[in-house]
């Protein structure tokens, strides 16, 4: 591990001393700026995106404040009744947003389902910014009252850095993530470029951003003193278009991914699955974990009930007869009790009822499949499918990272858009100088809240 951390030191540091040399870069030790004419003259040529993306930037606006942004773009000057008819469309297309997308996951995850009820109220009414700040508010309660009794805790939030295993975080995004983290940073700066030009604001410069070689993504800096002085509408339009051209990404990589799914990994995954299990002979235990290598290293529900050199028969009635079924049957329903049937070592059949780790949904077993003798896999079809699966992989990191960078900057906490947007929503009839406090104290507020979040990352 250790050796790993000084090799990419040493690789960024290296690689940021020779991008120095470079005209148009300004280098800060691992990473690089890189202020690019050719950015910003690509911005300037989409005129063909202003249109959609001022739409997108206005949809944008509502899933993520709700009511009050509808009622920013919708409801001036009309009477009370026109305005409460137009927050109970928004809160009604936002219940069925929600309903479609995070209820289900909500619903039956340990930390979040006994506040559902609250979580589908954030959002209907006052849209991604309130329900990302609960979400986080909500796992800090979490937090801490597990440190206070010593139990193990899942950090609220992590890097999500491609390539690097953070601890005690069960996601890991593959290096082609870089990829995918660029293009989600592109569509945002990008789409922030193209609401400048539409509402005919200036922009200083644009460029992209460098970690060692790697591209981080890109950037649109504007004249944030032009951009001060101007409308109230053009304003948000223009805070709002990056993280509505995440949203809009995350929705364009949801249907694609379905898409995929069905034409090419399910069917490859069926063929492969069909003539790999004619290959098994049974499905042992290899090892059971003590702890979980995970949210403050928790003790493996398993450990010293299932032992190594078991075989796993069925579980909750299910017969696998791989570790692709295994898979499947663990996936549904992840924090629920699961029955497994298990031969011992000796021959005899055995039941045992555990609970996953009420956080991470998880046993601590490791298993593999034993092939019958003189078995052989097809490995044209294997290295198929891993092609295949790739693809499909590399198509939902696109999905989560456009996803996540969309939530973190709709936090309704400055200097991110959101905090911008709330700025002007929740404050604007105050003084510049009422203004500048409260977003001093919402930035404080949200700097405790992250701190909680990070707090299992050390202890």
């Amino acid at each position: 591990m250790l050796n790993a951390i000084i090799l990419i030191a040493i690789f960024l540091f290296g690689s940021t001393y020779i991008l120095k040399r470079f005209p148009g870069v300004e280098t800060h030790y691992v990473y690089s700026i890189w202020y690019s004419k050719r950015f910003k003259r690509l911005i300037e040529r989409a005129k063909f995106l202003q249109q959609p993306i001022e739409f997108i930037a206005k949809l944008g606006l509502i899933v993520g404040f709700g009511i009050f942004a509808s009622d920013f773009l919708f409801g001036k000057g009309k009477s009370i009744a026109q305005r409460l008819v137009i927050a109970a469309i928004t809160s009604i297309a936002l219940f069925a947003l929600y309903t479609a997308t995070f209820a289900y996951p909500f619903s039956i995850a340990p930390i979040t389902k006994d506040y559902a009820s609250l979580f589908a109220f954030a959002f209907s009414f006052f849209g991604i910014a309130i329900f990302g700040t609960l979400l986080l508010l909500v796992n800090s309660f979490h937090i801490i009252q597990n440190v206070f009794v010593g139990k193990a805790a899942c950090p609220g939030v992590a890097p999500l850095i491609p390539g690097v295993k953070i601890p005690k975080v069960p996601i890991f995004i593959p290096w082609y993530g870089w990829l995918a983290l660029a293009l989600a940073i592109v569509a945002h700066e990008g789409a922030h470029g193209i609401m400048l030009l539409k509402k005919k604001l200036k922009f200083k410069s644009a460029g992209i951003i460098l970690l060692g070689l790697f591209p981080l993504g890109a950037f649109v800096k504007p004249d944030e003193e032009e951009l001060e002085r101007t409308r109230p509408i053009k304003a948000l339009l223009v805070y709002s278009a990056g993280p509505a051209a995440n949203l809009a990404a995350t929705v364009l990589f949801w249907f694609l991914g379905i898409a995929f799914f069905s034409a090419f990994y399910y069917p490859m995954m069926e063929d492969y699955k069909q003539a790999y299990i004619s290959l098994v002979e049974k499905v042992v235990i290899e090892s059971v974990d003590e702890r979980l290598p995970y949210c403050g290293n928790p003790k493996a529900p398993a450990y010293g009930i299932l032992k190594p050199g078991m075989e796993i028969i069925a579980v909750d009635g299910t017969r696998i007869r791989s570790t692709l079924d295994l898979k499947e049957v663990l996936a549904k329903n992840p924090f629920k009790e699961k029955v497994f049937e298990v031969r011992d070592t000796d021959g005899s059949i055995k039941r045992f009822k555990l609970k996953p780790d009420p956080e991470l949904g998880r046993f601590g077993i490791n298993v593999r499949d034993v092939l019958r003798e003189g078995a052989k896999i097809d490995e044209r079809l294997k290295q198929a499918l891993i092609i295949i699966a790739n693809i499909y992989g590399f198509i939902l990191i696109c999905f989560l990272l456009s996803l996540a960078l969309a939530l973190f900057n709709l936090l309704p906490i400055t200097p991110l858009d959101g905090g911008r947007i709330a700025s002007i929503l929740y404050f604007g009839k105050l003084s510049a100088k009422k203004r500048k406090k409260v977003e001093e104290a919402l930035l404080y507020f949200f700097l405790a809240i992250m701190f909680v979040n990070i707090l299992p990352f050390f202890v």
